[in-house]
């Protein structure tokens, strides 16, 4: 299998389209700072989804799986080999996007990262990521066409985005946040009114921020923020509410485990034409 991982490699270096990637990538990571982190859950999973679809799934259209099955290769070994490069592939692209982010997180007004949760952040994105290219070497694995791969590649990463959106959108009603309150009063004796005064139907009132504590959220919604790899990582990279527990990367590699036992299934049933 080390030969097939090493023939990936060397296509790779020859490939403009990985390239691209690594460039558009080394750019969001000069570009990502904080405010914009979430990005991190876009920039390599739609770099990946363009590298993937013209050079893996490219494979079967030019016949290397055909070729690599008669040189003696299991179809096991074969994708394993192009999963552990799909991978490298993330894992670089991660890398290159975000070099600012922990920094600027650190110094971050309303929220840093202690040690231990920076430790965490950083494992949560990288399995959550990991599922993400083991799905997309599922589909590269047993799609024959390059148009449809990269048009499934691309909703994939769509898709994911846009419920991990929905997903941050309702967890924000079940998050710590100050609120006003105007607390009914009166000016003191020979005290002016000032500005933050306001009359309501009980008299006069001044304004009072208080902090509502953190809710714990329905169930359903904490299935789908550990199931949504962009969710994951749109949570480990917000320190301001930091919710991410260890049953997140969890969540993550039994997700790459039974995605691989499928894709595994699938390929060794396929007709390789």
């Amino acid at each position: 299998m080390g030969n097939l991982i090493r023939a990936h490699f060397a296509r790779l270096w020859r490939s403009p389209v990985f390239w691209l990637g690594t460039a558009a990538s080394a750019a969001a990571g000069v570009l990502l700072w904080f405010p914009s982190a979430a990005g991190l859950a876009v920039v390599p999973p739609f770099c990946c989804a363009a590298v993937f679809s013209l050079f893996f799934g490219a494979e079967h259209a030019d016949g290397t799986v055909r070729n690599k099955l008669a040189a003696g290769h299991s179809r096991s070994s074969i994708y394993l080999a192009t999963l552990a490069a799909a991978v490298a592939v993330m894992g670089l692209y991660l890398v290159l996007s975000s070099p600012g982010i922990l920094v600027t997180a650190r110094l971050y007004p309303f929220g840093r990262y202690t040690p231990g949760q920076a430790a965490l952040a950083i494992v949560t994105v990288a399995l959550a990521s990991a599922a993400v290219a083991a799905v997309m070497v599922c589909l590269c694995m047993l799609a024959h066409k390059r148009a449809v791969l990269a048009l499934a590649l691309v909703f994939l990463v769509l898709g994911g985005v846009m419920a991990a959106s929905v997903v941050e959108d309702e967890l924000l009603d079940y998050a710590g946040h100050w609120t006003v309150e105007y607390v009914p009063t009166a000016p003191a004796p020979g005290e002016l009114p000032i500005e933050s005064y306001g009359v309501t139907d009980e008299g006069p009132t001044q304004e009072r921020s208080v902090y509502v504590p953190a809710r714990r959220p329905p169930a359903a919604l904490s299935f789908f923020v550990h199931v949504l790899p962009a969710a994951q990582i749109c949570q480990a990279i917000n320190p301001k509410d930091f919710s991410v527990t260890w049953t997140m990367p969890l969540c993550s590699l039994a997700e790459i485990t039974l995605v691989t036992a499928l894709g595994l299934a699938l390929f060794k049933r396929k007709d390789i034409r």
